[in-house]
């Protein structure tokens, strides 16, 4: 890919990104809601940290969508590409935290950001190949010499 396609991409995943920003915040509200209405009986008081939890993991997530949206170098891309690589593990251990403590809401988005990452390291090879632009190194086909 190119310095276009790249930051074509880019734009396409932060789009699913914000998809994902909006599906944790409805989570936080949910936990909010769910907090106050709870917590006389003590369990309000956990959904209410996790709440926060989840707030901040928002306010962290938001800025890395930010960056994102202005990546267009391989360089850039090849950092995409390892975040999301990193957030795999982290995605199957949350979801399956939410699915034992009956966060079905969490598991759902939880599932949706393992989907995403999973979708960028299936582009990894397509968005770091050499594109044939002056400075980088292409890799000759060798039905080229036959």
């Amino acid at each position: 890919m190119n310095e276009i396609e790249i930051a074509k991409f880019m734009r396409k995943i932060t789009r699913l990104m914000y998809v994902s920003f909006g599906l944790w915040i409805f989570i936080v509200v949910i936990q909010f809601v769910i907090g106050l209405a709870t917590l006389a009986v003590g369990y309000g008081f956990a959904t209410l940290c996790l709440m926060i939890y989840n707030l901040i993991g928002c306010i962290r997530y938001m800025k890395v969508i930010n960056s994102f949206r202005h990546f267009s170098t391989k360089p850039e891309a090849a950092a995409a590409v390892s975040y999301f690589e990193n957030s795999i593990g982290w995605c199957w251990v949350f979801m399956f935290v939410n699915l034992v403590l009956g966060g079905i809401i969490g598991f759902v988005g939880n599932l949706y950001d393992l989907i995403l990452a999973y979708y960028v390291k299936s582009k990894k090879a397509e968005l770091l190949m050499p594109s044939g632009v002056p400075g980088e190194i292409e890799v000759p086909n060798p039905r080229d010499y036959e």
